[in-house]
């Protein structure tokens, strides 16, 4: 995989991790020259439809959220034969779980302020309907500048998609499990707040509120047991953290936080008591009330009040059927066994309709995600499960999934061929498209270039640009980039019918992504040239740090002898491993000014003249303290460097 191109973008460069399902590769976004990750299915799951269906839907809708605290999803595609992947940001840093591994207990403020990041992540999702189902320390990132982040929505389905699938692969880390989704209930919200609250749990005291010698044991833990308090192992924390923490892991999921919103408020207020925040302070948990004596109830007795009232709980449903009556009675036995209703067919028309049409049935509506699709204009029902006329019980759900809008195909190549053949092509594909005339050695009417890229996905009805040449490219010289950013340098090679290799980077004085050098040089004719090197600034390095910042402005005299338009080229390098170039298209007695700026006590100053190599020039900074002299220190003017004419 190390050394591929997916879509004709993506250049794989090494491997850095893996998943339960996926592997993580470090890649070279060669359009935008940025460096992301790319995540590849595992080849075990390319044959599974309905895995690479979530995968693909999944990733689009990670794709819309937008949040500081989530790892931002680029793109989604596929590579024949059967390569999945999806490209997202790459996060400088590690993952919690390696975190924990090192320092197991994290100092409680820490902690919180961890927790507080997630939750952040996960209310931005969760208002868009996105569950991610599987939160542990593992997919929870801490970039280097302390921001945290959540990754891996991979599991993640619409928050009202239906039950948990029935499959260990997608099933979220059993530790980290919330009791619905060991039931393999309907999961929402609550759920991502449970497994949240575990790893809150680990961080404070360094160990899981639940273990056991199988997973089969652990879940039964997650529905059966109560999380101890996380004061009897680590009697320093606050009563408010603790609270906190025990309404977040409450087995019941209406007894825990509604929203990630509302547990977030309640953590930013353990972290400033005195913050205004929006959300209303929450009824954590029932405060324990004092007895007569002055003595707060044990937690043993806690307990067996728990188990309790679920007793109460059937012996008064039991009263309210005997007070009810035969006719009550009857009632509840007609609704258990209610017939079957027929599911309404509600493809081709528009997502609310399809949803009231449900309703009508007694059935409910649960989102399944977006397909895209030629026949169904965006928001209209494309697909329904079960299939229309299915028989089911009164409140099953309906999973819906909706168009997307067009189909997309992929982009043929048209570079090189005439334009009339691609005008044809991209008819019959139903794409427009627009031309662009520019100065080329090729013949005219040949397709130079296409924006987008070939290969890349489509869809029907796009506008296609196509760079033809127009056969005119004589006295061309390539233009000067130094200086500018690398989005501007391709816009003016654009023009020209020239493109960018990949950036270099290297350490100089001037501002970051800026570019210092390039090759061909400026001002050179253009003979069989396409694509030009550019060398950007990474800013100054490490060393410079520990060393004098120095200016001067040294003069060049062009001898009168040298040929009109030469050109005079200066190269900069100084004691901090700093480089910096410096062109100018010069005639005879001209007198050129070269701004240095470097670093140290010594610098040296290389040019050329018309690729000669002339006299070098020495800068040197004054001692500390010292009167700067003429020609050295700061912010000084050099005297005339004359230089010799090439022979």
């Amino acid at each position: 995989m190390v050394g591929k191109v997916l879509a004709g973008r993506y250049e794989v460069l090494e491997r850095i991790g893996t998943g339960g399902m996926s592997l993580v590769y470090r890649a070279r976004d060669l359009t935008l020259s940025r460096i992301v990750a790319v995540k590849i299915l595992k080849q075990q799951w390319t044959e599974d439809a309905d895995v690479i269906r979530r995968f693909h839907q999944e990733a689009r809708a990670a794709a819309s959220l937008t949040n500081l605290h989530v790892v931002q999803v680029f793109d989604v595609g596929r590579e024949e034969p059967d390569i999945h992947y999806i490209v997202m940001e790459l996060i400088k840093g590690r993952t919690l779980r390696e975190t924990l591994d090192t320092t197991p207990v994290l100092a409680v403020r820490e902690a919180i302020a961890i927790a507080e990041q997630v939750a952040d992540g996960l209310d931005a999702a969760h208002r868009q309907k996105l569950v991610h189902r599987d939160i542990k320390p593992q997919n929870i990132l801490m970039a280097e500048d302390k921001t945290v982040k959540v990754t891996d929505f991979g599991i993640a389905y619409a928050a009202a998609s239906g039950t948990l699938v029935n499959t260990s692969s997608f099933l979220g880390t059993v530790q980290y499990l919330s009791p619905e989704q060991a039931r393999g209930k309907l999961v929402g919200p609550q759920s991502d707040i449970y497994s949240l609250g575990v790893v809150l749990f680990e961080m404070l005291t360094g160990r899981l509120p639940f273990n056991g010698e199988s997973a089969i044991g652990v879940a039964l833990k997650h529905l059966q047991d109560q999380a101890p308090d996380v004061r009897s192992i680590r009697p320093t924390i606050p009563e408010s953290v603790s609270r906190v923490v025990a309404r977040a892991l409450a087995k019941d999921p209406a007894d825990r936080y509604q929203t990630a919103s509302a547990f977030r408020a309640d953590l930013l207020r353990i972290l400033d008591p005195e913050a205004a925040i929006d959300e209303a302070p929450s009824s954590a948990l029932p405060v324990p009330v004092p007895s007569a004596d002055g003595q707060l109830p044990s937690r043993s007795k806690a307990r067996e009040e728990q188990r309790r009232r679920p007793r109460r709980i059937w012996l008064w449903l039991s009263a309210v059927l005997l007070v009810v009556g035969g006719g009550g009675a009857l009632a509840f036995y007609h609704w258990l066994y209610a017939p079957p209703v027929a599911v309404p067919n509600v493809r081709g028309i528009r997502l609310p309709l399809a949803k009231r049409k449900l309703r009508q049935k007694g059935l409910v509506a649960h989102m399944a995600g977006t397909s895209p699709s030629d026949r169904w204009a965006k928001g209209y029902v494309v697909r329904e499960t079960p299939e229309p006329g299915s028989m089911v019980k009164a409140g099953q759900a309906v999973e819906l999934v909706t168009s997307s809008g067009p189909i997309q195909l992929r982009l043929p190549n048209y570079s090189g061929q005439p334009m009339a053949v691609a005008e044809q092509g991209l008819r019959a594909e139903r794409l427009r498209h627009k031309v662009v005339m520019v100065s080329s050695a090729r013949p005219p009417g040949v397709v130079l270039r296409q924006r987008p890229q070939p290969h890349q996905l489509i869809a029907h009805g796009k506008v296609v640009t196509l760079w033809v040449s127009n056969g005119a490219r004589a006295h061309q010289v390539m233009p000067y980039l130094v200086g500018m950013t690398v989005s501007q340098a391709a816009t003016v090679l654009a023009r020209d019918n020239l493109s960018e290799g990949t950036p270099v980077a290297s350490y100089s004085t001037q501002p970051i992504n800026t570019i210092i050098d390039q090759s061909p040089k400026p001002y050179q004719p253009v003979h069989g040239i396409s694509q030009v090197s550019v060398w950007v600034s990474d800013g100054p390095s490490p060393e410079s740090r520990h060393l004098p910042k120095n200016k001067n402005t040294p003069r060049f005299t062009i001898p009168q002898n040298a040929s009109p338009h030469s050109l005079f080229e200066a190269v900069v390098e100084d004691q901090a491993g700093n480089k910096e170039m410096f062109y100018q298209q010069v005639n005879p007695g001209m007198r050129v000014r070269v701004p240095v700026v470097w670093y140290g006590t010594s610098a040296e100053v290389l040019p050329y003249l018309n690729n000669h190599p002339q006299t070098p020039l020495m800068l040197s900074a004054p001692p500390t303290g010292a009167f700067p002299g003429p020609g050295v220190g700061t912010n000084n003017t050099l005297g005339n460097q004359f230089l010799n004419a090439p022979s």
